[in-house]
C-alpha cells in the first residue's frame, strides 16, 4: 500500500535492507540520520524511497506508508518498484550481512543502483548495497538534495530541513513560499563540505501563516559566473500555523 499527499503523486522516497548470509535480519525501524522510518499508532511503517524526477533523472525523495512489517527492505523494494518514473524492476530480493546489502533478481541500470543504494542506506545498519556506496552514485544525485520535509508533507514552525548537497564553496539558497507566493523566509544555507565533495546540512526555518495552506520549499544556487538560479529544486509542503 502506498501512501503520500496528493501533491506528489509523483515523488518517492527510502527504505530496506540484506545480505549474503544463510541467517538474514533485516534493519528494525529504528531511526536513521535524515530519513526515518517509524512505526505508525495504526500498524503502519513509514520510510523515504527514492524515485527519478522525470526533468532530469536524478533522484527525488518521497515517504512511503505499508502496512506495519519489520522486513523493511523488502518493503521499500516493492514499493520503489511501483512508483511513478521508478528504474527498479519488481521481484528484487534482498540480504545483508556486515553492513553490505545484497540485493537480486534482475539487472540494475545505473539509474536503478542509484535508487536502491539511497533508499537502503538510510538505515544505520547498511552501509553500501552490493559493495556501492552513496558516493559512488553520485552522477544520479542533484546537487541540492532535500530528504526532509518530504513532498506534501505538513509542517509547522520552525520547519526543519535536511539533506546534502555539493554546490560551490558548499552554499546554497533557499526560499519559503505561501501558498499566493509571498517569501516567507529566505536565506542561504552552507554545507558541511562543497566544491565537489558533497556534505550535509540541517537547518530550520521559521514562519508565519494565519491559516493552514499549501506551500513550497525552493532551494537553489546561485551561478558564481553569472548569478543566474541553477540546480532549483521545489518542494511542496503543507503550511500549518
Amino acid at each position: 500500500m502506498k501512501t503520500l499527499a496528493p501533491v506528489v503523486a509523483a515523488a518517492l522516497l527510502l527504505a530496506g535492507c540484506g545480505g549474503k548470509s544463510a541467517s538474514v535480519t533485516e534493519p528494525q525501524t529504528t531511526a536513521a540520520t535524515t530519513a526515518p522510518a517509524t512505526t505508525g499508532a495504526a500498524g503502519t511503517t513509514s520510510f523515504l524511497v527514492y524515485t527519478l524526477d522525470p526533468a532530469d533523472g536524478k533522484l527525488l525523495v518521497a515517504r512511503a506508508t505499508v502496512p506495519k512489517t519489520e522486513a523493511v527492505a523488502t518493503a521499500a523494494l516493492h514499493e520503489l518498484a511501483g512508483y511513478p518514473h521508478s528504474d527498479v524492476p519488481a521481484g528484487l530480493t534482498v540480504s545483508i550481512a556486515n553492513g553490505d546489502a545484497t540485493v537480486s533478481g534482475a539487472d540494475l541500470s545505473g539509474a536503478a543502483e542509484a535508487q536502491v543504494v539511497y533508499t537502503l542506506t538510510q538505515f544505520p545498519t547498511i552501509t553500501t548495497v552490493n559493495g556501492k556506496t552513496r558516493a559512488d552514485v553520485e552522477d544520479y544525485v542533484p546537487a541540492i538534495l532535500v530528504e526532509q520535509p518530504s513532498p506534501g508533507e505538513a509542517v509547522t514552525s520552525p520547519v526543519r530541513v535536511t539533506g546534502n548537497a555539493d554546490t560551490f564553496e558548499a552554499t546554497f539558497q533557499y526560499k519559503l513560499e505561501d501558498a499566493d507566493g509571498k517569501v516567507l523566509a529566505q536565506h542561504f544555507v552552507t554545507a558541511t563540505s562543497g566544491s565537489g565533495t558533497r556534505g550535509t546540512f540541517d537547518v530550520t526555518i521559521p514562519f508565519t501563516v494565519a491559516a493552514a495552506q499549501d506551500g513550497r520549499l525552493v532551494v537553489y544556487e546561485n551561478s558564481a559566473e553569472n548569478g543566474a538560479v541553477i540546480h532549483e529544486r521545489v518542494v511542496p509542503v503543507r503550511l500549518i500555523p
